[in-house]
């Protein structure tokens, strides 16, 4: 496999028309062609589940923004990063149903960020399971932010096809192998809404983490690469660093 396949919350469809929006922290930017409008948040959106304050300004920020999108075009969805949560699930021994996946994802995201079954439920989560991996990166979305674009887009009869994180876009768009280029290598996508870092070593993934911008953490990127290294075993001097481009990078974000 080429491509982690943290892909989409629907499948693509053939439409005449495909268009890009992106949601980040605190703007908005739809892509037609090579034509990209962005526009500024009413109220910027927060790493954590939105109220319904928020929900309704962003709504109306998406309404205006899309107003002349038609019917039938395809809407694919990016996410800031700092939207979403992510870390690495371990494989489990032996056979494992789909079911018994998801639970155990839920019960590890619990522990990671301390959350109730109650606040748990609030998050969609999608694992990358790919065949004869031991370890699967997971992404959790807000449901809430999930609900009102599928809401919005079976209204103006938009197909949505990829959901995914700018992560998980710009990953995927690499042109070459990524697997084939160094036995331990790291991917770094930084904006404006903060630093993700995925790292990878024997084929397998050791650690996705998103994490503040760097000026607010008061870090360098090498001694935060470096730490997120020693956490999986590995040195940053033994590992071919990737930055991974985002296309709306010196923008609103």
């Amino acid at each position: 496999m080429s491509r982690p396949a943290i892909k989409g919350w629907a499948l693509p469809r053939l439409t005449k028309m495909r268009c890009h929006l992106d949601l980040g922290r605190a703007a908005l930017s739809l892509q037609i062609a090579r034509a990209t409008t962005r526009r500024a948040l009413a109220m910027p959106l927060k790493p954590s589940i939105p109220d319904e304050a928020t929900l309704a300004a962003l709504l109306s920020n998406i309404q205006s923004l899309c107003a002349d999108l038609p019917a039938g075009v395809q809407l694919d969805i990016t996410l800031s990063d700092a939207l979403a949560r992510c870390w690495i699930v371990e494989r489990p021994a032996g056979l494992a149903s789909p079911e018994e996946i998801d639970a155990m994802a839920c019960d590890q995201m619990g522990q990671l960020y301390g959350d109730a079954p109650a606040a748990i439920a609030q998050w969609a989560i999608r694992l990358d399971t790919a065949p004869f991996a031991s370890h699967w990166p997971a992404i959790a979305l807000p449901r809430a932010l999930l609900d009102l674009l599928t809401g919005l887009a079976g209204e103006r009869d938009w197909q949505i096809g990829r959901v995914e994180t700018r992560f998980v876009r710009s990953f995927n768009a690499l042109r070459s192998n990524p697997f084939s280029r160094a036995k331990s290598a790291i991917y770094c996508l930084d904006t404006a809404d903060g630093l993700t870092v995925g790292i990878r070593h024997a084929q397998q993934w050791q650690a996705l983490r998103a994490h503040p911008p760097l000026a607010m953490i008061g870090a360098e990127l090498p001694t935060l690469l470096r730490r997120d290294c020693r956490a999986t075993g590995l040195k940053l001097e033994d590992c071919q660093v990737h930055t991974l481009r985002w296309q709306d990078r010196g923008a609103l974000q």
